[in-house]
């Protein structure tokens, strides 16, 4: 069977189009804690596809147009990363996006992105990928300090995983880590959030270890056994927001955070 150029560019969209809906997007550091000046590494990845978006494994490549990606400062400042950003795999669809963000503000910098697309799938479908990490920039690794509540603060995403312990001087190994789950600005109850160590295949439809359902304040805690790099997602499907465009809203949100096996601030504003 012959194909036109245009055909074969549409059933090339659609297969992109599945791709990013069906996976979710997060964004990781090389480090937590960097000292004022250094370069951190900021990659954007695509993936979480398999057992049922609880792998926390690389499947593709984002498409960048697609995303908005944000550096905030310590004071407020927002500023666009996405034009910084290249591709670590010459495919097309392998590898992912990452670049090196020179620090010079102390303090703790948040860097959020948001994909919002009508996809479709037999169905139009409208997917909404938001993601969010942190990392600490100090004049001194070795008496670095952190203000507790900016991770608190909500960035305004549509769907949020807000922290409520601070990624630096109370995540740790063997102590609970707690998020609240935000839906245009609001607590979200009832919802799986799901806490994935990297490297650790979830079991079962809903695994009791790592998997929780958030409560009437949209929170929900998880204590971790060991350090490691988790993957926080949280999936929610909207079947009321809909239009002429599309038959119900798909939502996934994440963040990533390092758990250190012992406490790496010592002296915490």
């Amino acid at each position: 069977m012959t194909y036109s150029l245009r055909t074969l560019s549409l059933i090339g969209l659609l297969v992109a189009a599945s791709t990013a809906s069906a996976h979710d997007v997060w964004l990781n550091t090389n480090t937590a804690i960097v000292r004022t000046g250094e370069n951190v590494y900021v990659d954007l990845r695509l993936g979480n596809h398999g057992n049922h978006h609880r792998d926390f494994k690389l499947a593709g490549r984002v498409t960048l147009d697609w995303v908005s990606l944000d550096h905030i400062t310590p004071d407020g400042n927002k500023m666009d990363i996405k034009g910084k950003m290249f591709a670590t795999a010459s495919a097309e669809k392998e590898g992912y996006w990452t670049t090196p963000l020179a620090v010079s503000k102390p303090g703790v910098h948040c860097v959020a992105q948001s994909l919002d697309r009508v996809m479709n799938h037999g169905k139009s479908i409208r997917s909404i990928r938001t993601a969010k990490t942190y990392f600490l920039v100090s004049d001194s690794l070795d008496s670095a300090t952190v203000d507790r509540d900016v991770h608190e603060k909500p960035v305004g995403l549509p769907l949020e995983l807000v922290l409520q312990t601070c990624p630096f001087s109370e995540t740790v190994a063997g102590s609970p880590i707690t998020v609240q789950v935000l839906h245009q600005g609001k607590p979200l109850a009832d919802v799986v959030v799901a806490f994935i160590p990297e490297g650790v295949e979830l079991s079962g439809d809903l695994d009791p270890e790592y998997e929780f359902r958030s409560d009437s304040d949209g929170r929900v805690s998880f204590v971790p056994k060991t350090g490691n790099r988790h993957l926080i997602v949280a999936h929610y499907t909207a079947m009321d927001e809909r239009s002429d465009d599309y038959e119900f809203t798909s939502y996934a949100s994440t963040i990533t955070i390092d758990v250190p096996n012992s406490h790496r601030i010592a002296n915490p504003k």
